[in-house]
């Protein structure tokens, strides 16, 4: 071999190297990562079902995988130009809350890695969403106290009491009550209570019960709409709210959400955020057996952050 096709063996085999080593030093990206942008994206309105052929305002929505949304012309705040945006708004409001839980779920948020076992409930709701089975979204006026109520696992029924605004919704299923989100004062009082306890004079009265449903002053409007679909969604993993062990529920939505919808401090709301989130990576306490979680949540004084949390209610 002449002088000229050993320099170009050289070069060749120099160039060869450089490219195993930049394939072995690339950053390869997570397969959990890509199975979540699959879900996303295929998160799409398949159909609009209407009661007659001869209305044009859907009662049934089907998107992506299997979820179906049902009789939310009015979501959120039943201020819709058209009752197709109900459907459409709370369909994007799963599919965003979707997006940013699991992927911080996963370790991908801006909060970084957590502890795994947080990544191993990622991986669980998301074989429950690519299972085939329906999820039922369905909106509700006035039947509850509660914002949105998510049905149990079938195997928890016995142990949770389960609201009736929910027994006829299969699981994996949610109530959302509109008139919780907007703000509105129920209308299941008797007329003393409206003028004895909220103050409302004899007009006010008439109107909220035969008419516009009233607004007062105390009343929260939710504002965070797709930490609130996921939360909710949560909930199908069997984790219930409790201060006597982690409350994954409610860390999850502080951490990956920004805080607290009741809190409108953005200051302070960072501190809770960066708590839950802290609390989210603690290997001790998610290495733990059950019951030395319990331990550990108390004397790590992590079941104060939901009290100190509502002393911070607006």
């Amino acid at each position: 071999m002449n002088r000229s096709g050993i320099q170009l063996l050289v070069i060749f085999l120099a160039t060869s190297l450089l490219r195993v080593d930049a394939f072995a030093f690339a950053p390869q990206k997570d397969p959990l990562s890509g199975r979540i942008d699959r879900l996303v994206a295929s998160m799409t309105v398949q159909s609009a079902l209407t009661p007659t052929s001869h209305r044009k305002t859907p009662t049934v929505m089907i998107v992506g995988p299997g979820i179906r949304i049902e009789n939310c012309a009015n979501y959120p705040y039943h201020q819709q130009q058209t009752a197709v945006q109900g459907y459409t708004a709370l369909a994007k409001d799963i599919r965003e809350g979707l997006r940013i839980g699991i992927q911080a779920m996963a370790g991908h948020g801006p909060m970084g890695a957590l502890h795994p076992y947080h990544r191993r409930q990622a991986i669980q709701l998301l074989d429950l969403l690519e299972d085939g089975q329906q999820k039922t979204f369905r909106c509700v006026e006035d039947k509850t106290f509660a914002y949105a109520v998510s049905k149990p696992p079938p195997k928890l029924f016995r142990q949770y009491q389960i609201a009736e605004v929910i027994r006829d919704i299969p699981y994996p299923g949610v109530a959302i009550d509109t008139y919780r989100l907007s703000g509105f004062l129920t209308r299941t009082h008797a007329p003393s209570t409206y003028r004895d306890f909220f103050k409302l004079n004899e007009q006010q009265i008439a109107e909220h019960l035969a008419g516009n449903p009233q607004r007062i002053e105390p009343l929260h409007r939710y504002q965070n709409l797709k930490a609130l679909a996921f939360h909710e969604m949560v909930h199908w993993l069997g984790h219930a709210h409790t201060n006597l062990h982690p409350d994954v529920v409610d860390l999850y939505e502080t951490c990956f959400f920004g805080g607290s919808d009741f809190i409108a401090d953005q200051d302070s709301n960072r501190k809770f955020q960066l708590r839950a989130c802290d609390i989210l990576k603690d290997n001790e306490l998610w290495d733990a057996s059950k019951k030395q979680q319990a331990r550990l949540w108390r004397t790590k004084g992590y079941d104060q952050l939901k009290l100190e949390m509502r002393t911070m209610y607006d």
